[in-house]
């Protein structure tokens, strides 16, 4: 009888030990992210290089993944960022260029007149500008620190604000690239996963929004400052969202910005300066808003880019990678590239402003390449040659659900834009998040019984939320507004507002 019991109770203890190893190792990668970023300071091209390392052996040796299967899950993560990789890279090109023409400044020059007092300045650039750069997939920081700074607000507040004013909505920005490529990740239908992230970036942009009025100067005033606020964060979400149900996701952080834009300028216009240089400046955004508006509102165009004019092609049997290169934002960003260099050919160096704007782009784009190779690895490990079958006990999101399930239960919600947050934090870029934890969502909403593509769309929120608490996005603001220096002040104050407001979102999640 004792010996029955012993042997039970060792074979109980030793799975019970067994499960929490195969758990802390599943966790390993993340804990690595955290040592290099944190710790050791490491970039983030190093931590991706270091991380997809470190991830290949811990699927080889210890979760039992085949060489050959790793290095297919590799490709098949580099190739699955094509697209994202195309807007990065488009994006950063143009915004070089528009800032070496003076586009950009000829433009804040031409509205700002038309906007009366100091408040209706720093909302129209904090909110409206910065969210309809980012909607158009070209980055803000470098175009809206600086606007902020020659408009009155200090050189920290200027750098928090130019990252504050869009990571709320930065999910269903971007041209929609973030959600297409969570949906390739997760498999999710990219039009549902679209509609949960801009119901739940409502609530993360009035989060964000309530904490703006401490950045700017106390001449805009206090409590009216605070309700115009969030007034404006509930305009530009509100039209995001109705955009994203009744059009698209790739039109809505262009028409929430626009929107608010829009409505700060309609008592001032008759001020508007520029005249016909303003048509030449806006030339580019317009082509790419208008393509976009044209593809998500004409039945046969959408049906027609979305449906046929498609590119589809395995490199895995698991895991088809659709490209939609005449709807999604990445050929009209070419195209508007194309356009500003030839309207400003004749004012800047075409070869010089390009050469730069690769430097710069290149190490990003090896780095999320890389992320997306780690991310895979992860959702692959367990497989059998050929990907034939799947061992769930070595497949690594598999052990994390169940893992998870075991210790949060039914509130493991509560921590899913955290984890977001968590990977914006550590490597600086938001789909980082959707490629290590996008595939453990869907596990996750299995074993619980929750809407997969409700949690996957709250880890997104909860990376775009993370953007205001990356060194990494905090670092390319502060050159630009005279802040260098002022990082570490910067993030004391940034760190716990994107921890509140993802905690916040995870009772949100948890509450549906």
């Amino acid at each position: 009888m004792w010996y029955l019991f012993w042997t039970g109770f060792h074979l109980f203890t030793s799975g019970v030990f067994m499960n929490l190893v195969s758990f802390l190792l599943s966790l390993s990668p993340v804990a690595l992210l955290a040592v290099l970023a944190v710790g050791l300071k490491q970039p983030a091209l190093r931590l991706s290089l270091y991380g997809v390392i470190y991830t290949g052996i811990l699927a080889f040796f210890t979760f039992k993944t085949p060489l050959m299967v790793i290095l297919w899950a590799v490709l098949d993560g580099v190739l699955s960022t094509i697209p994202l990789l195309l807007v990065v890279l488009a994006g950063i090109l143009l915004s070089n260029l528009l800032l070496a023409s003076g586009s950009l400044s000829r433009l804040v020059a031409a509205f700002l007149p038309a906007l009366g007092h100091p408040r209706q300045r720093h909302l129209f650039i904090a909110l409206g500008a910065c969210n309809f750069l980012e909607g158009a997939s070209i980055i803000a920081e470098p175009l809206v620190a600086p606007m902020l700074w020659s408009a009155g607000v200090a050189p920290a507040g200027a750098a928090a604000l130019s990252i504050m004013g869009y990571a709320g909505m930065m999910s269903v920005e971007m041209a929609g690239i973030i959600i297409t490529v969570l949906a390739l990740v997760t498999g999710l239908p990219q039009v549902e996963l679209a509609k949960a992230a801009a119901w739940l970036s409502v609530p993360a942009t009035l989060a964000l929004a309530a904490a703006l009025p401490m950045y700017l100067p106390k001449e805009d005033g206090g409590l009216l400052l605070g309700l115009q606020t969030l007034a404006s964060a509930l305009l530009i979400s509100l039209v995001a969202l109705i955009t994203t149900m009744a059009l698209d996701v790739t039109l809505a952080g262009m028409t929430g910005g626009l929107a608010l834009m829009a409505v700060l300028l309609v008592r001032g216009c008759h001020r508007l300066t520029g005249g016909r240089q303003i048509v030449v400046d806006l030339a580019p955004f317009l082509l790419i808003l208008i393509p976009l508006l044209l593809v998500n509102t004409v039945p046969h165009l959408r049906t027609l880019t979305l449906h046929y004019l498609v590119i589809e092609f395995k490199v895995i049997p698991v895991h088809r990678i659709t490209l939609t290169p005449f709807f999604s934002a990445y050929l009209y960003l070419f195209l508007a590239l194309g356009l500003a260099l030839f309207l400003f050919r004749q004012k800047v160096p075409v070869s010089g402003v390009l050469t730069a704007g690769l430097r710069q782009a290149w190490r990003a784009l090896a780095s999320m390449a890389l992320f997306g190779a780690m991310g895979q690895i992860i959702a692959f490990s367990g497989y059998g040659e050929g990907f034939g079958q799947l061992d769930k006990t070595h497949n690594i999101p598999w052990v994390l659900a169940m893992g998870l399930k075991n210790h949060t239960g039914q509130l493991y919600p509560l921590f899913v834009p955290l984890l977001g947050w968590v990977g914006t934090f550590l490597t600086g870029y938001g789909v980082a998040s959707l490629m290590l934890f996008g595939e453990l969502q869907v596990h996750a909403a299995r074993l619980l019984g929750k809407s997969a593509v409700w949690l996957a769309a709250g880890l997104s929120v909860g990376a775009s939320v993370g953007s205001i608490s990356s060194p990494f996005k905090i670092a390319i603001a502060t050159p630009m507004c005279g802040a260098l220096g002022l990082e570490g002040e910067i993030l004391r104050r940034t760190i716990p507002l994107g921890l509140a407001a993802s905690f916040l979102l995870g009772l949100i999640l948890w509450l549906l």
